[in-house]
């Protein structure tokens, strides 16, 4: 179980107060927080975050190289499976849609690099 966090703070449920989540959603965030987060950027644990951002919007293998910064970022969190990762630059920056598989079920994120 963990704390619901939304747009970099705590989640509030509807009387005001955090609420905790778990399995699947649980999962989800943990992967969009090493999604978001540069490796090497949370002094506390060097290893947390991926390289999303050496992405090149120019690059003519944008995709491949997405699933594979994707899947490095991820392999940490041994529960999940990327499916699929599809890559595209609306309006000047690159915008993943991502497909993972925990627990039986999928779960889709958009991440914006």
């Amino acid at each position: 179980m963990d704390t619901a966090v939304k747009a970099g703070d705590l989640a509030e449920n509807e009387s005001g107060k955090p609420y905790l989540i778990s399995s699947l959603e649980e999962t989800v965030q943990r992967c969009m927080i090493r999604l978001c987060i540069r490796q090497g950027s949370f002094c506390y644990n060097p290893y947390l975050g991926g390289n999303l951002h050496m992405l090149d919007k120019n690059d003519e293998n944008l995709s491949g190289n997405a699933i594979l910064l994707v899947r490095e970022a991820l392999l940490p969190i041994k529960q999940v499976t990327v499916k699929k990762v599809n890559a595209d630059v609306q309006n000047g920056r690159i915008v993943l849609d991502i497909t993972i598989s925990a627990y039986g079920e999928e779960a889709s994120m958009e991440v914006t690099v």
